[in-house]
This record gives C-alpha cells, sequence and structure tokens, in this order.
C-alpha cells in the first residue's frame, strides 16, 4: 500500500509542481462516424461494476462462511478487486448542433480474490454485457449550471457470476445448504446525467440518476439447482430492480490541479435487493457452523471515490488514468454473496478510464 501512495504523490508533483494552475479550457473535439468513440454517456467513477478497468487493493470486513478460511475470528481481510471493461463503440452521429446520438456496447469482468489465504482463493468473478445500449446528449450553449444532460438506454442486458471452486469445495465438504447460487439474469437499464463530465477538463458537478428492472418476466435474480443445494430455496422475489443516484465533482482549479491532473470526489447510492437465502456463520462454542435466514428486504449501499485523474492529452481513446481511495458500505456487492450486509471496504484503487 505504501508503494501505491507514493507512486500517486511523484505522479502529482510531475504532473501539477504542486502550484495552482488553470485548467485547459478546450472540451474533447468531438468526431462521428462508425467504429468511433463516444465522449459522453459513459460510467462515472464511482458506479459499482462499471465497464472500465479498476484494479483495487484494501481491506473488507470478513465473514466466516467465504473469509480467513484458516482463521475464522478475523473481523478484516485484505482484498484484491480487479475489472476488466470497456465500451466497444459501434456508431456516433450528430442530428444538430446541441443533440448527438450514438450506440455502443458495454462489456466487463470483475475477479474478488481473499488475499489473507495462503492459497489466495478466487471468491467470485462474474461477467456483463450489453447486446447494445442507444446514448443521446444535449448541449446548452450558456455557461450556467446546466451544461448538458446525456441519456442512456440499455434494453437487454446479462450479468452472471459463479462462486470460485475453493469455495465450492470447502462447502461440499462441510456440508453446507449451498454449494454454489446460479446468479444470471437478464434486465434492461435506463439513466440521465446532467452535467455529463466526459466532454470536458473544467470544473464540473454532475447529477446522476439510473434504474435496472429484471426481465423477461423473471421471479428471482437467482436460481438454485438440485446438485448445488436445496431448491427450495427458489421462491419468488417481489424486489426485481434497482435504482441508484450518483453524484461527481470534477475540480480542475487550484492546489494541486493542472491543466492534465484534476481532482475527482465519486459517490454511488445505490438501493438494491438483498438476495434471501441462508447465510453460514462458525459457532466458537461448538466449534461447527450454522446458518441463519436472510430476510427478503433491500438495502442501501454507498460508493465513495476520492482522488486525482491523470490526463496528458485527448486521444481517440481519451485514455485517463486515476489513483484513488475507495470506500464501499453495504451488502456484499458481488452476486454470490449478495445475502450478507453490514460490509464494509478500504482500499487504494487506480482507474482506467477510456
Amino acid at each position: 500500500m505504501r508503494r501505491y501512495i507514493a507512486l500517486v504523490w511523484l505522479l502529482l508533483f510531475l504532473f501539477s509542481g504542486l502550484q495552482p494552475a488553470q485548467a485547459q479550457e478546450e472540451d474533447q473535439k468531438q468526431k462521428y462516424g462508425w467504429i468511433v468513440p463516444l465522449w459522453y454517456g459513459k460510467p462515472l467513477v464511482s458506479e459499482i461494476e462499471s465497464p472500465m478497468i479498476k484494479v483495487s487493493e484494501g481491506y473488507g470486513r470478513a465473514r466466516e462462511e467465504y473469509i480467513s478460511m484458516e482463521d475464522n475470528k478475523n473481523l478484516y481481510a485484505p482484498f484484491l478487486n480487479v475489472s476488466l471493461g470497456t465500451l466497444i463503440p459501434i456508431w456516433s452521429g450528430k442530428i444538430n448542433d446541441e443533440w448527438n446520438i450514438g450506440v455502443d456496447l458495454p462489456i466487463s469482468f470483475h475477479l474478488w480474490l481473499d488475499l489473507k489465504s495462503q492459497s489466495a482463493p478466487v471468491l467470485n468473478t462474474d461477467y456483463r454485457f450489453a447486446v447494445g445500449q442507444v446514448k443521446a446528449l444535449r448541449t446548452f450553449p450558456n455557461n450556467g449550471f446546466l451544461k448538458n444532460i446525456s441519456f442512456r438506454f440499455a434494453p437487454y442486458n446479462h450479468e452472471s457470476t459463479h462462486i470460485g471452486d475453493e469455495l465450492t469445495i470447502r462447502r461440499k465438504n462441510e456440508g453446507f445448504p449451498l454449494t454454489r447460487v446460479n446468479v444470471s439474469y437478464e434486465y434492461s437499464e435506463l439513466a440521465v446525467c446532467i452535467n455529463d463530465p466526459n466532454a470536458t477538463r473544467k470544473n464540473n458537478h454532475a447529477l446522476k440518476a439510473g434504474l435496472m428492472v429484471r426481465i423477461p418476466n423473471g421471479k428471482s435474480w437467482f436460481k438454485i439447482y438440485p446438485n448445488e443445494g436445496d431448491t427450495t430455496l427458489n421462491y419468488a422475489m417481489k424486489n426485481l430492480s434497482e435504482f441508484y443516484f450518483e453524484y461527481e465533482f470534477q475540480r480542475t482549479t487550484g492546489w494541486l490541479t493542472s491543466k492534465n491532473v484534476s481532482n475527482v470526489l465519486s459517490l454511488e447510492v445505490r438501493n438494491r435487493a438483498r438476495y434471501h437465502y441462508p447465510e453460514v456463520k462458525w459457532d466458537d462454542e461448538t466449534q461447527g457452523w450454522y446458518t441463519t435466514r436472510s430476510k427478503h428486504t433491500r438495502s442501501w449501499n454507498y460508493n465513495l471515490y476520492f482522488g486525482w485523474k491523470i490526463r496528458p492529452k485527448f486521444t481517440w481513446y481519451t485514455n485517463s488514468v486515476g489513483f484513488y481511495l475507495n470506500a464501499y458500505y453495504g451488502i456484499v456487492p458481488y452476486g454470490q454473496f449478495r445475502n450478507t450486509p453490514g460490509y464494509s471496504y478500504l482500499g487504494f484503487c487506480i482507474v482506467v478510464e477510456q
């Protein structure tokens, strides 16, 4: 962790000189046509499971059933989170001077590792993709608070998550009621963003809201197969949607900023269904496992990023690299474990945005 912090300060020193500086005023040059990346409608930094590259190392609240296999008494354990995602460009067009429209394909893969275990087991893997998503951007020529508004509609998305082999073997050996939960489903998503930040290097306050709805006529977010657990837990769920609100502040003037370095504060507040299959816990008195029934409820979840983003220049792929502190609180965000509340995480994260 110390080497990462030292690297961040070195880069900030080289790019900003630790002196106040004015932001670069020019916005990204707009391009149109086939296989041209859209400069708007991208995820904000704090968006959970977003199609961007994120590598995070830190400490999270442990749970006996899947963390620290050699020592069930530790409250926190070190984790490594790796996300690989991108937006595959399809088409970018222009209706008039104020309206832009385009299509791209988001795809992402995520890996969650327990670093404390000697075998560094894979706790969970997942992937997401959309058949296609349509985006639109309406710009406003005045220089008031409202600079633009963007829309994103993805009618058909798929998510699938898989528990690690080490955990599956352990669950079978210990006789757990569930060895695996098949979290695989489709959904539609709609999002609206005021002051979309991706097209500017100026100071910016972005506000975003989104809604996900389970389709087609799904009864639940997961399914349990006979060879993997108790099929009586396959009853229908009432909560078949989730929604979120995001705020992101980009500061490009003042201390520790420059035309190429911006300070970023990004927060997501997401309300999602808490899955209701049993939690498995360890009993110190009996030295054995026992199960508890999870409640069929909704959960508020909070994801916060604070750090700096380096953008030397705009390129065809508009890459930037950010260095952030990341704090999370809510249910475990990974599909196999979304029945577990009270999960907290604090770590250092490198984010690459296209």
